[in-house]
């Protein structure tokens, strides 16, 4: 992908994406061992995150786990109509680099074993850094579980690297 065909993606996405909902919603079950092993990756051992399977809750670092696995899912079926053709977000995958998430737990319920949940985006800023031409977007991330209570709110930003987008 040329230079100008990058700067032209690039454009197009900074002008459309912002507010705009990300389509779809991405489902994701909680497992207890899931739950279990993901705390004790960081050394955790209070019963209230490792104990029994009616008693435990997630660690909060376990939303890292099903935000990114979710906004993967998400972006790799967006389309868009560029030109008056429809085109992949993503042009190149590979390309997609995960650069932050930044979560909100007010109002939020815990995560237990068990839980459904569905998680849904909204695009916020889009910008691109001109020398290296990486785009960057926040993303605005809400996941309820099946009981449509709110169990976090996450800004994640995103980078795409040129020939990615």
């Amino acid at each position: 992908m040329d230079e100008a065909e990058i700067k032209k993606n690039a454009d197009f996405l900074i002008e459309n994406l912002a507010g705009m909902d990300v389509p779809g919603k991405a489902k994701i079950n909680v497992r207890y061992k899931n739950l279990v092993n993901f705390a004790k990756i960081f050394g955790i051992d209070n019963p209230k995150y490792v104990g029994s399977e009616d008693e435990i809750i997630a660690c909060k670092a376990f939303a890292n786990h099903f935000t990114v696995k979710a906004l993967y899912k998400l972006l790799l079926g967006m389309k868009l109509e560029q030109d008056g053709e429809e085109r992949p977000f993503l042009l190149n995958p590979g390309k997609l680099l995960h650069a932050g998430n930044e979560y909100n737990w007010e109002g939020c319920v815990d995560l237990k074993p068990g839980d459904k949940l569905t998680v849904t985006a909204k695009w916020g800023d889009v910008w691109v850094v001109e020398k290296n031409m990486i785009l960057f977007a926040d993303l605005h991330v809400t996941v309820k579980n099946q009981n449509d209570e709110l169990v976090c709110k996450v800004r994640t930003r995103a980078a795409v690297r040129p020939g990615g987008y």
